[in-house]
């Protein structure tokens, strides 16, 4: 098992060439940047778990990495000061998705199911809830304190 993509520092680079406007597929509230971020996970299949004869997931590998697409900085962003801040505050939307890509690596890890069907879909919604439980906590890092 392992989490790819952490840790990681996030630069200006990564948001990419500024752009004019905020995109209008954008719900948030801030409109100087927004960093999206992907976390899945992929495996090699199901194995029989020696001890207990029930089916776990073999070759379990979680990714954290930025989305392109849904990555973006507001052309005239201020430097010094304002920048670092900004760019603090999404470096911590960032870390916040790594606790969740951790979380979800020992979930998949403690899976076990007698069906090794039952086990996949057990993998995707164990998926889903890590997903779910990192946007409760990126909701409550947004709020004022």
């Amino acid at each position: 098992m392992a989490v790819l993509g952490i840790p990681k520092t996030l630069f200006w680079k990564d948001f990419g060439k500024p752009v004019t406007a905020v995109p209008a597929s954008y719900q948030g509230s801030h409109t100087d940047c927004h960093i999206g971020i992907d976390i899945s996970f992929t495996h090699g299949g199901t194995i029989p778990d020696g001890t207990t004869g029930d089916f776990k997931l073999k070759d379990v590998k979680v990714t954290v990495k930025l989305d392109a697409l849904d990555t973006w900085v507001l052309d005239g962003v201020p430097k010094s000061a304002t920048q670092a801040a900004i760019l603090k505050h999404e470096q911590g939307h960032f870390n916040i998705a790594a606790v969740a890509a951790k979380e979800l690596e020992a979930a998949l890890k403690a899976l076990r199911n007698t069906d090794a069907g039952t086990l996949i879909t057990d993998a995707d919604d164990a998926l889903a809830s890590a997903l779910s439980d990192g946007q409760t906590e990126e909701d409550t890092y947004e709020r004022p304190g």
